[in-house]
């Protein structure tokens, strides 16, 4: 069974970068993993630069759009319950997504506002 949680130790997020051999500096992030039962499968984060929000970091293991949108779906819900506003993204790799999840370009960088964005009416936009 898939699930998607928070990852607290900065261990199991080693121990992944080294496995699947990903050059990601750290930074002040928070990480949230896809999980097939006990085994990560795929990890992704949001992260504080220049007092900004970002999410520009999304890998699953195989190439699967579905598993990097539910990730980048609860990324964003953990951003929203965490009391943050805008999420940010800049990542070339992940353009298709942020236009999916509604992120709009504004300055060379994608932009999503929060406020409204898990209500029941956020589907009808």
């Amino acid at each position: 069974m898939l699930t998607i949680k928070k990852i607290i130790t900065t261990e199991e997020i080693d121990n992944y970068f080294k496995k699947e051999n990903i050059d990601h500096p750290m930074g002040q992030e928070q990480f949230m993993g896809v999980y097939d039962g006990d085994c990560l499968i795929g990890m992704g984060s949001i992260s504080l630069v220049n007092l900004k929000v970002y999410m520009n970091f999304i890998y699953t293991e195989e190439d699967d759009f579905g598993l990097r949108h539910g990730l980048a779906k609860a990324l964003l819900n953990m951003a929203d319950l965490s009391g943050i506003q805008i999420v940010y993204g800049n990542n070339p790799e992940l353009f298709e997504l942020y236009s999916i999840l509604r992120f709009k370009e504004e300055n060379g960088e994608y932009v999503l506002p929060l406020e409204g964005y898990f209500t029941a009416h956020s589907c009808e936009n």
